[in-house]
């Protein structure tokens, strides 16, 4: 169980969410609801020094009990969780309990991955090129392979319109680096949230592996603070306000 308590920062006097309670989830799933039924989110989490990773080289060892509970509540309200093939390999990544999975995979590389216990019935999916069809095929036999066009990257306009395609219209992405910036900078991304740790320093994994090519102006839909100072923030990113 969870101890402690959320306060809300954004909106201003928004009150606080006891993680003891009862209705505590139901409170989040609220607090998190996107309330439209096409919706594209970045997941993230880093140290107040912009770095994604712990003390190992993964995120694991950022996370905390209270992020991973709105982690689990953010893909509870979406119908697929999107992620690079890098973050399968280096993360140790398993299958999520409440969404399909997708993966984005030039080369078709998924050696070392976690992936094989069945997660709840929801679909894998593994999103790649004609050439890394059959290492994917070799290293995941499981998945449903979706081949698109390109060689060694992989348009992600079309990877986000091919699972649309599929019904998933609510997507959260969670990386890794790459992946986040490419859908930046494709104007893909309609909210980010961000976990910010209260911690500095760590291995030099930035947040975004490549800076996005412009500014995005953004909008505060929500913020929380936990005892600890870690923060839970939502960003609207607003269209057509980049510089």
């Amino acid at each position: 169980m969870l101890h402690g308590t959320l306060r809300r920062i954004v909106p201003v006097d928004g009150g606080a969410i006891d993680l003891d309670a009862t209705d505590a989830r139901t409170t989040l799933l609220d607090v998190y609801d996107p309330r439209v039924p096409e919706h594209l989110r970045l997941n993230l989490v880093s140290t107040l020094d912009g770095r994604a990773a712990g003390g190992d080289g993964t995120s694991e060892s950022l996370t905390s009990r209270v992020d991973r509970t709105i982690l689990g509540v953010i893909r509870e309200l979406s119908d697929l969780v999107l992620v690079g093939a890098e973050s399968v390999r280096s993360e140790g990544y398993v299958r999520p309990k409440r969404a399909a999975l997708a993966i984005v995979t030039a080369s078709g590389d998924l050696r070392g991955h976690r992936l094989d216990a069945p997660a709840g019935g929801h679909p894998l999916i593994v999103l790649t090129t004609e050439g890394g069809a059959r290492p994917a095929a070799a290293t995941l036999p499981t998945a449903q392979r979706l081949v698109l066009e390109g060689d060694d990257r992989l348009d992600p306009a079309e990877v986000i319109a091919t699972l649309r395609r599929a019904g998933f219209g609510r997507i959260v992405a969670e990386g890794g680096p790459r992946l986040a910036a490419q859908l930046l900078d494709a104007e893909l991304v309609n909210e980010l949230c961000l976990t910010v740790m209260p911690r500095l320093g760590g291995p030099a994994l930035p947040l975004l592996t490549s800076a996005p090519t412009r500014v995005h102006e953004t909008r505060p839909l929500s913020l929380l603070v936990d005892d600890s100072g870690a923060q839970f923030g939502r960003w609207a990113l607003m269209p057509g306000t980049h510089v």
